[in-house]
């Protein structure tokens, strides 16, 4: 993280993603405004890191995404 503010301070629209193919009940870091953590793959993958990068994904996505659902 200490590495990723340094690369930030001099980048300040960069944004990372981590990919974690197996995906766990722990991250490398913590999710921010500018950190995407993504735990699994599927094709769905390209789409969420697109928005992400496009800054079309907030900090409230998957609450949305999840009260979408009809039950």
């Amino acid at each position: 993280m200490r590495e990723w503010n340094r690369f930030r301070a001099r980048n300040p629209e960069a944004r990372l993603v981590l990919l974690d193919l197996q995906p766990s009940a722990t991250t490398q870091v913590v999710d921010r405004e500018d950190v995407l953590n993504v735990g699994g793959f599927s094709d769905q993958v390209f789409g969420v890191i697109a928005d992400f990068a496009e800054g079309r994904l907030q900090a409230d996505h998957w609450v949305g995404a999840i009260e979408a659902v009809q039950i």
